[in-house]
């Protein structure tokens, strides 16, 4: 789990603003649920467009659903 999380939190732009890191990390980090998220609780709270909270949103809540889809995919089946 840290391992999946602390790249995580590292590019989202929370400590360095994605338009200040490396292009290559800058790039990674457009890939990664956390930045979204952060990016739309910056909107809302900043006051920003209601369509760019929805966009990363619906980004997150899609992440969210495809990591589930591939978690129970991939669990063992036991047949009693």
């Amino acid at each position: 789990m840290p391992a999946f999380v602390l790249p995580q939190f590292l590019l989202c732009g929370l400590l360095v603003p994605r338009e200040r890191m490396a292009e290559a990390l800058e790039w990674v980090s457009y890939a990664l649920p956390l930045s979204w998220a952060f990016e739309g609780l910056q909107e809302a709270v900043v006051g920003g467009s209601t369509t760019t909270i929805v966009r990363d949103a619906a980004i997150v809540l899609g992440t969210t659903v495809v990591a589930l889809a591939l978690g129970a995919a991939t669990l063992r089946r036991r047949t009693p």
